[in-house]
């Protein structure tokens, strides 16, 4: 049985994951990026973790589905890498597992069936969410996730959960 494969948020170098345990561990360079200016043991980082890119299918493949779920404006260019490049290894790999203490990372992950392993989140078993876009002072509601301002009041858009 070949050891557990690990695609690790910058959470999961604060929590020390790469440093401490057994595993195959991968990232993406925009995570690196995040994590070099915080003196997190960056000299094990290339020893212990595998830095790569995602396929540009994946990352199209991540945005779409972060639209569907509402998640795509908490999503930030390197949360859309480390969920691609999980769904990249899911396939080649087999057994992955993503490490992130982010909601909305874990919300998508979830929908592309992504196995996850939390960093130290807790509260229990992880929910599904469904996101609404809505007004706090109109009470419209909105479907485009690059709204940020209500077009009718001009109140700034918030979200919440709708499903789990």
């Amino acid at each position: 049985m070949s050891e557990p494969a690990y695609v690790l948020d910058s959470t999961a170098f604060y929590a020390g994951i790469p440093y401490q345990g057994s595993g195959r561990y991968y990232t993406t360079y925009l995570v690196l990026e995040e994590v070099k200016h915080h003196n997190v043991g960056s000299s094990l980082i290339h020893t212990r973790v595998q830095v790569t890119e995602p396929s540009p299918e994946s990352v199209d493949k991540v945005r779409s589905t972060a639209i569907k779920t509402g998640d795509v404006g908490a999503l930030s260019q390197t949360d859309v890498s480390l969920l691609a490049l999980g769904l990249d290894l899911k396939s080649g790999e087999g057994g992955v597992n993503l490490v992130s203490d982010d909601f909305a990372v874990r919300n998508v992950a979830e929908v592309l069936a992504i196995p996850l392993a939390p960093t130290a989140m807790k509260g229990g078993e992880w929910k599904n969410i469904t996101w609404k876009i809505y007004c706090r002072g109109c009470g419209k509601s909105y479907t485009n996730p690059k709204l940020t301002v209500c077009p009718v009041c001009g109140t700034k858009l918030e979200r919440k959960a709708t499903s789990s």
